[in-house]
């Protein structure tokens, strides 16, 4: 039996096999192990934004419900054990090290991706434990994506934007098609946020022509936000099953509204009814770690969020803005491969200054670096560059005790949101990182608003 840390560096080890899309490995990897992804029954959850928190809010649900459930989502804010949890607890290192001693030869044998042998290795653990239902993020795109293996009760896409031209096509039906992908014979689909009229047929041909019924939320239910404060939205929900009110959400936005609103209507298609006590109660502790996570140091209000593409910071920026009034400056760390002067320039729509970070535990074929960044910056002058997330927030604190910035918002990815955390010492490297009580900035002001998405 191997020892927890030669298992990890297996694994990571993978990593220099790089991203690569397809089902072959998992599929014979599944079929000689005896099938452990049909152990349980599955939610599998596809789109480029709101995946997690959806997911969390099925999570939660099915755990409100009694249910021994297990939840694989990615990446990880700063330990790997943190993409794969049963009813919210990480996977401990003893079960990570018998489900590599299980999956770990295939893997080598095969040459396997990280994300690969990490997705059997929940498989392994969720089907040893003995789950009673799983929650499944899509890696990436859907159609090719490891997790793709499964028989899901139902396949859910929150919304399409774009993301991963280079994988997932240059357009939006075809980014679509691929998210589609995790659409299957007898088994509904359910889709969030439609999108334009070519990414609503795209999708419905993907159902069609994979034999599944499909659904969308906004002729499925409606939902009302009540109130937002910084760090929570309180709304009510109605479908055709009945009405829920008086719920809330600890996460100021109306888009993780309509998020939660996607995992209620998911539950009520594949098991019925919904009691509003524990609804309330369900959605009550679904925040995942690093959505509009606030936190305060020494003095200093600070805002973590994940959001790593364009139509995500957009999303957050003008939340920010409504929900929290302030003087900004931001703390961006953000991947090469992304729109990331897109980015900076949405971010500079709240903040008048702030710093594009390196990332330090990003791959090196993603990092972006100061050469490449310099053009970018040149006309970008309230932008300046931090050789690191840590120097970055340094400078940012710093603003706010000189009293030229009332709040930092930290954004761009996993990797900025994790690095911060560590910064900060409010997480430690080789754990995983488990979110405390979601806490009130000092900034916040209460937000009336009778807005249905």
């Amino acid at each position: 039996m191997s020892d927890y840390q030669s298992a990890l560096s297996a694994l990571y080890r993978l990593e220099s096999f790089g991203m690569r899309l397809g089902l072959e490995n998992v599929e014979d990897y599944c079929a000689a192990a005896g099938h452990p992804e049909g152990a349980w029954p599955a939610f599998h959850v596809a789109g480029t934004n709101g995946k997690g928190t959806t997911a969390s809010c099925l999570a939660a649900l099915a755990r409100a419900h009694g249910l021994r459930t297990g939840l694989y989502t990615s990446p990880h804010l700063v330990d790997l054990r943190e993409r794969i949890r049963i009813d919210g607890q990480a996977i401990p290192e003893a079960a990570l090290v018998s489900a590599w001693d299980r999956v770990g030869p295939f893997a080598e044998e095969r040459a396997m991706t990280f994300f690969e042998a990490g997705t059997l290795i929940a498989f392994e653990w969720f089907a040893a434990a003995k789950v009673d239902v799983a929650v499944l993020e899509v890696g990436l795109g859907g159609r090719l994506d490891a997790t793709n293996v499964v028989q899901p009760e139902m396949a859910i896409v929150t919304n399409i934007a774009l993301e991963h031209e280079r994988h997932l096509g240059r357009d939006l039906a075809a980014i679509a098609r691929e998210k589609g992908g995790i659409f299957k014979r007898g088994v509904p689909a359910l889709v969030g946020e439609a999108g334009s009229g070519e990414t609503r047929a795209a999708l419905a041909e993907s159902a069609a022509a994979r034999g599944a019924s499909i659904a969308w939320l906004e002729e499925e239910a409606r939902w009302q936000v009540c109130s937002a404060t910084a760090c929570a939205t309180a709304f009510d929900y109605e479908s055709e099953m009945g009405r829920l009110d008086g719920l809330s959400l600890p996460l100021a936005g109306e888009v993780f509204v309509a998020d939660a609103a996607l995992a209620l209507r998911a539950w009520e298609r594949t098991r019925g009814r919904l009691d509003v006590t524990t609804a309330r109660a369900a959605l009550s502790r679904a925040a995942p770690p690093g959505r509009m996570e606030w936190r305060t140091v020494a003095g200093a209000p600070i805002l973590l969020d994940v959001a790593h593409n364009p139509v995500a910071i957009e999303r957050l920026v003008s939340t920010a803005a409504r929900v929290a009034p302030a003087r900004w400056t931001f703390v961006a760390g953000i991947l090469a491969d992304k729109r990331w002067e897109e980015m900076l320039d949405a971010l500079l729509a709240l903040a008048p200054r702030g710093r594009l970070c390196a990332l330090e535990t990003a791959g090196p074929d993603r990092r972006l670096t100061s050469d490449v960044a310099t053009p970018g910056l040149a006309v970008r002058p309230g932008v300046e560059w931090a050789r690191s997330v840590e120097e970055g927030l340094g400078a940012a604190r710093s603003e706010v005790a000189a009293g030229e910035a009332d709040a930092i918002l930290v954004t761009g990815s996993f990797y900025t949101v994790g690095e911060a955390l560590v910064a900060l010492a409010m997480a430690e490297p080789g754990r995983p990182y488990e979110s405390a009580p979601r806490e009130m900035p000092a900034i916040g002001v209460a937000m009336a608003t009778g807005g249905r998405v």
